[in-house]
């Protein structure tokens, strides 16, 4: 009996509690490693409710030996998993995964050695590394490396053990570690060590990345932006309160019995890392990735295309400012999207920073969607737009280039088609519509009816009593005359062709109504044609933001493979003056009459008026004391002027020029030498690319002080300046590297001019004045410039020859071979 009622209490608990459950998703996070502050996010958002919040049951997964994060969440153990920078490496290798974000915009990751005589990364050639997989192949400790001669067949890797006195014991020579965990645990138990930081050489990337796969994100996109939101929501939190954080962790996530003391210094460390300049978290910039790209192809690890690694790097963006772009849905919602989804892709690829979504509008939505804001940008007819822009102050920033199948035949006009069913064809005349039913899309469409209604007008057709019926969509429109459900249709220009390429109908069972012909116009017509549709930016839109998409729009050519893909371009915006003139002959918005009371006319146009009479009255003081103010204006412009001069040409200066060296930057040698790169290909003439880097000079920085290092710098580059000639190109490109670009130079030139810099920095001598001088060398890698070579390929290869020279022993020059046919066609 006694058990019979248990089991009845349970089965009624669980019917009482699971509804309370029923609505969350269950899902699973894989952490990379051992529970600690570097996921405190996570833990945050799953004990403040910040997951539950969102409708989400998250199931926390601590690492365990072995366990590979990228193969959890593609066998769907897991939803979603922290990892290394190495994941763009398995995105190149093909794996479908997609990372949605940075939480550390510098990676902790570290090496750590015990051992006395190792003192830089070029020692570990040969010795034993406690690592795993993807930290070997994560971008800072690869760059590092790579970057002192050592590559990974070098080494004598070893699994990670997890345990950080097997460093101590010597059971491993160095030990991959975090910057803000174990430099902390051996300074507590006074053990001596050496950091080996990626960023102490250079080098930066990513850390701790958010990921997920493509089916994820493709069959849950809400789960995954839920997920996410909380997430960052939870990281926010706990950088906000490290201490309170710490002391959750301490409760109840210490599976390292890590003391609270620790936890609190790892926390701090990490917000350090993980924090933008605007302290955002997450985002990931395009540049860094294709640095990161760069280095696997530059160490042989993957030769992927940078497209399909954009594809897999917030595809949904989360770290981007989004811009929502309203469109007339004047086929419907569905269409829209299909017409005008290769744009959104074409513009999430192009605009940095930014993620593009669009919403079709119909004509009753578009009012309300510009007042509250849930649009950016609004691409519509001209005569929605002369009204909005009226009613709401609107600014185009395009104009739209319709094409047809032909590149060649793009137009920036359209017009009306007025149509019937070829066996039911229609005379146009005044009494065409007698006993006849008109179907068109909406009294504010511009191609859909007031471009026809103005040649009907026109030609005196008789309007009065008709069978009109406005259907909202051309689709609508064209399908009911085919139906027989309306004698006669009015849709844009464009509209039938387009319908007839998606296999909707033939054209040859439609007969055009008072068809036009106007050169160079590819579409069946019955009226005067009027400017394309234009996208506008709403007056809450920031005006950087208006000129990016302008400019991304505008750089699409209509011979362009992504031109052909969306079937349009675009062009500046043209001149809507005719729109006006039709609006006002048929009395629409905004020149549609209004009666107005005294009242009404007092509050509309008392500002006018008083602001007319304040100006009377400004001209009439003018006039009196035109003379004293016009010589006093005149001597302030003079001075401000000479100010405003003098300051550009020192913002000028400032921009392309190295402050420390005097020398030029990298952007004015990137702007340059593309330009002489450029007359080197037109005129059939030899052109030298040297990339030089000062050997060991971080030594000289850790025994010296970076002060020395700046005057060893600034030596460096006194001593080159001379052996250039006024056509030769140096700048400061970074830290110790430089780059020179020689014109009008041949191969053997290049070697007498690097054997010259290599005697020049031999024989300069920095005193230190304790009768001690800090000498210095340098290694040079030299490439020639070959046929259809751009600056990045000759950088390339000036950068691999000096790689080889810093790996033949430093203090001399390579030059790179010239590329053989294959490599020449080679994409």
């Amino acid at each position: 009996m006694t058990v019979k009622f248990l089991c009845f209490f349970v089965i009624v608990l669980l019917g009482i509690t699971s509804p309370l459950y029923a609505g969350e998703d269950q899902i699973t996070v894989q952490l990379q490693w051992l529970n600690q502050f570097q996921f405190a996010g996570y833990y945050v958002a799953h004990d403040l409710g910040f997951y539950h919040d969102a409708g989400l049951d998250v199931t926390i997964k601590e690492y365990t030996p072995g366990i590979d994060t990228v193969e959890e969440v593609l066998s769907q153990r897991a939803n979603f998993a922290t990892g290394k920078s190495s994941l763009f490496l398995e995105r190149l290798l093909g794996k479908p995964i997609v990372v949605l974000g940075a939480i550390f915009q510098n990676s902790p990751e570290i090496l750590i050695s015990t051992k006395p005589q190792i003192t830089s990364p070029a020692d570990l050639a040969g010795k034993r590394i406690m690592i795993t997989r993807d930290q070997a192949t994560a971008t800072c400790l690869l760059s590092m490396l790579t970057s002192q001669g050592v590559n990974l067949d070098d080494l004598q890797l070893q699994p990670h053990s997890s345990r950080l006195a097997d460093l101590i014991t010597g059971k491993t020579d160095a030990m991959a570690c975090y910057l803000s965990n174990e430099p902390y645990q051996l300074q507590q138990a006074g053990v001596p060590f050496k950091i080996f930081n990626p960023a102490d050489y250079g080098f930066s990337s990513y850390g701790d990345l958010v990921f997920t796969s493509e089916e994820q994100i493709t069959q849950h996109p809400k789960r995954t932006r839920d997920f996410y939101t909380a997430t960052i929501r939870g990281w926010q939190w706990a950088f906000d309160h490290i201490e309170e954080t710490a002391q959750l962790i301490f409760n109840h996530y210490n599976s390292q019995q890590k003391s609270l003391d620790s936890l609190i210094y790892e926390g701090q460390v990490l917000k350090q890392l993980a924090l933008t300049d605007d302290q955002h978290i997450g985002p990931i910039s395009r540049e860094r990735i294709s640095q990161t790209l760069e280095l696997y192809r530059l160490t042989g690890l993957a030769n992927g295309k940078a497209a399909y690694l954009d594809q897999g790097i917030d595809p949904l963006g989360f770290n981007k400012h989004e811009l929502k772009i309203g469109i007339l849905a004047h086929r419907g919602a569905t269409k829209t999207l299909k017409r005008w989804g290769h744009l959104a892709h074409y513009l999430n690829n192009t605009l940095e920073g930014f993620h593009t979504t669009l919403v079709p509008l119909t004509f009753k939505k578009v009012g309300p969607s510009i007042e509250n804001h849930s649009i950016d940008f609004l691409l519509a007819n001209p005569a929605l737009y002369v009204e909005l822009e009226n009613r709401y102050g609107l600014s185009r920033i395009a104009t739209l280039l319709n094409r047809s199948n032909d590149p060649r035949t793009a137009t920036d006009h359209y017009g009306s088609v007025i149509f019937t069913l070829k066996n039911h064809p229609v005379s146009f005349e005044a009494d065409m519509f007698s006993n006849k039913s008109l179907a068109a899309v909406n009294p504010s469409s511009l191609g859909g009816w007031l471009m026809a209604l103005e040649a009907l007008n026109e030609h005196d057709v008789n309007l009065e009593g008709i069978d009109l019926n406005f259907l909202c969509s051309h689709d609508a429109v064209v399908f009911a005359v085919r139906n027989g459900k309306a004698d006669v249709g009015i849709v844009r220009s464009g509209i039938l062709e387009r319908m007839e390429q998606e296999g909707l109908l033939s054209l040859e069972d439609f007969s055009i109504v008072h068809e036009q012909t106007y050169e160079g116009f590819p579409y069946k017509v019955s009226s005067a044609l009027y400017p394309e549709w234009s996208i506008a930016k709403l007056k809450h839109v920031p005006v950087e933001s208006a000129n990016y998409l302008a400019s991304a729009l505008l750089g699409l050519s209509l011979t362009d493979n992504r031109t052909i893909d969306t079937h349009e371009g675009w062009t500046v915006p043209i001149d809507y003056s005719p729109v006006h003139r039709l609006l006002k002959q048929l009395r629409l918005p905004p020149y549609d009459e209004t009666n107005l009371t005294l009242k009404q006319f007092i509050a509309q146009y008392a500002l006018w008026f008083y602001g007319t009479l304040v100006f009377l009255a400004v001209l009439v003081i003018h006039a009196v004391y035109s003379n004293r103010l016009n010589k006093q204006l005149e001597r302030e412009v003079r001075k401000r002027t000479r100010a405003l001069r003098k300051a550009n040409h020192n913002l000028t200066t400032l921009s392309r020029t190295d402050p420390l060296t005097g020398l030029h930057n990298r952007r004015y040698f990137m702007e340059f030498a593309q330009q002489y790169i450029s007359l080197a290909h037109r005129n059939a003439t030899e052109l030298q690319l040297l990339s030089l880097d000062i050997d060991h000079f971080k030594q000289v920085n850790d025994r010296y002080g970076h002060h020395i290092g700046d005057e060893i710098l600034k030596l460096f580059a006194t001593t080159l300046t001379p052996l250039l000639r006024t056509s030769d190109l140096l700048a400061r490109t970074g830290g110790e590297e430089f780059v020179i670009c020689l014109q009008n130079t041949t191969a053997e030139g290049a070697t007498v001019f690097a054997e010259k810099i290599l005697d020049a920095i031999r024989a300069a001598a920095y005193p230190l004045g304790n009768e001690e001088t800090v000498r210095m060398t340098v290694s040079i890698g030299i490439a020639s410039l070959e046929c259809n070579q751009d600056l990045e390929d000759l950088l390339r290869r000036s950068d691999h020859a000096l790689y080889s020279a810093k790996n033949n022993g430093r203090d001399q020059y390579v030059f790179e071979p010239p590329l053989t046919t294959n490599d020449k066609n080679s994409p």
